[in-house]
C-alpha cells in the first residue's frame, strides 16, 4: 500500500506541474480529465470491483442464468477515498487558476497524506492547507493550549460518548436477539449520536494535532442536530464532504441555474454519488439515494408551502422541522446495518411499532447530554471553535489533563472500538 500511495503522489505531482505549464484551453481540459479519470479508476478498483462483481452475480441469478465470476481478494487501502479527492481537487483547483502548482515533491506528499487527515478527513482543500505547508509556521504556547483542549475534547467524544452507545447500539441490533417492538425509536438517535460523536471526535482530535504543530484545519461540523430541514443539516455535517460535493460535482452539474427539476436531478446524482464513496454496497447506494430523497422532498415541499399560515409561526416550524430532520438522518443511517432484504423490512416494521422504554431513554440521554451541552454553549457564545480558552488558565490546563487521563483510563471501554470512519 505504500507503493500505491508513492504512485499516486508522483503521478498528481506531476500531472499538476504538465497542467500548470499548459497554456491552450483544450490542452489543460484533456489533461485534467485524465488526471480526474486517473484518480477515479484507482479508486474504483480499490473499492468497487467486488461491488460489481457481486452486482453481475445478482442480475445473473435474477435472470436465473448462471455465470462464473471470478472474485478476486482487494484490500482496500487505508485512506484512498479521502486522498483521491485531495489529488482531484488539487487538480481542479490549478485548471481553474486558483492556487499555483506546487513545486516541491516533499511539500505535496505532506499535504496528500498529512497524517492527521489520512483516515477519515476533514478533505481539506489545497488552497488553505499547501500554503501553510509552504509558509513558515509559528508554534506557541497558547496555540499548544488550544490544540490540546480541541484534542481532549475529541478524545472525550469518542471514548466517553461514541464508544458506550455503540455497544448499546450493537447490543440492541444484535441479529440474534429479537428487536423489541418501537426500539428503533430509541436506537435510532443512539446511533446518530454514536456517529456524532465518533467522527467529530476524530476530526477534533485531528484538528487538535495539527493546531498544536501550527496547522488551521476546518472543522468538520457545526452543531448539525440544531438543523431545521435536510439542506441545512448537509451545511453542517461532514462538511469538507458535502462542500467537496457541492463546489466539483454538484455546481458544475448545472447546480440550481437550470431550473426546479434539473436542480433536484443534479442533487439526487450528488447524493448517490456521496453514497457510494462512503462505501460500495447495497446499503451505501440506498443510503445516497434516501439522502437525496429527503432533499429533494424537502425542496418540493419548500416550494409549495412556503406562503402556508404555519409558516407565520417560525418558532413551531423550526421545532417541527428540526425534530423531522434528525428523525430522517437517524432512521436512515440504520441502513448502514442493514445486511439483506428481509433485515431492512423488520426494521422497517419496527418503526411502525412503539412502546415506551423509560430505563432505556434515560441510558441515552445521559449520554446525548454532554453533546448537546456543548452545543448549546457554542451557540450562546456564537462560535464554531472547541476553545476552552486554556491559555488563559494553564493550571486548570493541567487539571482537564488529569481528568481526561483517568477517566480515560478507569472508564472507557477496553474492548477495541475503531473510529467509525475508519471503514471508508
Amino acid at each position: 500500500m505504500s507503493l500505491l500511495l508513492c504512485v499516486s503522489i508522483l503521478f498528481n505531482y506531476y500531472v499538476g506541474k504538465i497542467l500548470a505549464k499548459s497554456v491552450m484551453p483544450k490542452s489543460r481540459k484533456r489533461i485534467l480529465i485524465f488526471g480526474i479519470t486517473s484518480n477515479l479508476l484507482l479508486l474504483g478498483f480499490f473499492k468497487y470491483t467486488l461491488f460489481l462483481t457481486d452486482l453481475l452475480i445478482d442480475i445473473s441469478a435474477f435472470l436465473n442464468q448462471q455465470i462464473s465470476i471470478w472474485r478476486p481478494e482487494i484490500l482496500l487501502p487505508v485512506g484512498i477515498s479521502f486522498y483521491t479527492f485531495h489529488n482531484i481537487s488539487y487538480l481542479i483547483e490549478i485548471h481553474r487558476k486558483n492556487i499555483p502548482v506546487c513545486n516541491d515533491l516533499i511539500t505535496f506528499s505532506v499535504y496528500d497524506i498529512f497524517f492527521p487527515l489520512l483516515l477519515a478527513g476533514p478533505i481539506e482543500r489545497p488552497n488553505s492547507l499547501l500554503p501553510q505547508l509552504e509558509n513558515r509556521r509559528i508554534l506557541s504556547l497558547d496555540g499548544l493550549y488550544k490544540g490540546f483542549s480541541i484534542f481532549v475534547w475529541g478524545i472525550f467524544q469518542k471514548t466517553m460518548i461514541a464508544d458506550p452507545l455503540a455497544k448499546f447500539v450493537d447490543a440492541a441490533l444484535d441479529s440474534n436477539v429479537k428487536l423489541t417492538d418501537g426500539v428503533l425509536w430509541i436506537v435510532a438517535p443512539a446511533f446518530a449520536f454514536q456517529v456524532y460523536a465518533d467522527f467529530s471526535g476524530y476530526s477534533n482530535c485531528a484538528r487538535g494535532l495539527a493546531y498544536m504543530m501550527g496547522f488551521r484545519l476546518m472543522n468538520n461540523f457545526h452543531r448539525p442536530f440544531f438543523a431545521s430541514n435536510p439542506v441545512d443539516f448537509w451545511q453542517r455535517w461532514h462538511i469538507s464532504l458535502s462542500s467537496w460535493l457541492r463546489d466539483y460535482v454538484y455546481i458544475p452539474l448545472g447546480g440550481n441555474r437550470l431550473g426546479f427539476v434539473r436542480q433536484n436531478i443534479n442533487i439526487m446524482i450528488v447524493w448517490i454519488l456521496g453514497g457510494l464513496w462512503h462505501g460500495a454496497t447495497y446499503g451505501y447506494l440506498v443510503w445516497g439515494i434516501y439522502l437525496g430523497f429527503c432533499i429533494v422532498v424537502y425542496n418540493i415541499f419548500k416550494e409549495n408551502t412556503s406562503t402556508h399560515p404555519l409558516f407565520h409561526y417560525p418558532g413551531i416550524t423550526k421545532l417541527i422541522g428540526s425534530i423531522l430532520t434528525f428523525y430522517s438522518f437517524s432512521f436512515g443511517l440504520l441502513l448502514f446495518r442493514v445486511r439483506n432484504f428481509e433485515e431492512l423490512l423488520k426494521y422497517l416494521t419496527n418503526i411502525f411499532s412503539f412502546s415506551w422504554m423509560t430505563v432505556e431513554w434515560i441510558f441515552v440521554l445521559i449520554y446525548f447530554l454532554p453533546l448537546l451541552i456543548f452545543d448549546f454553549w457554542q451557540k450562546k457564545m456564537d462560535t464554531s471553535e472547541t476553545d476552552w480558552q486554556l491559555e488563559k488558565r494553564p493550571k486548570i490546563f493541567w487539571f482537564t489533563f488529569t481528568i481526561v487521563f483517568l477517566a480515560f483510563s478507569l472508564l472507557s471501554p477496553f474492548a477495541k472500538q475503531e473510529f467509525f470512519y475508519f471503514q471508508f
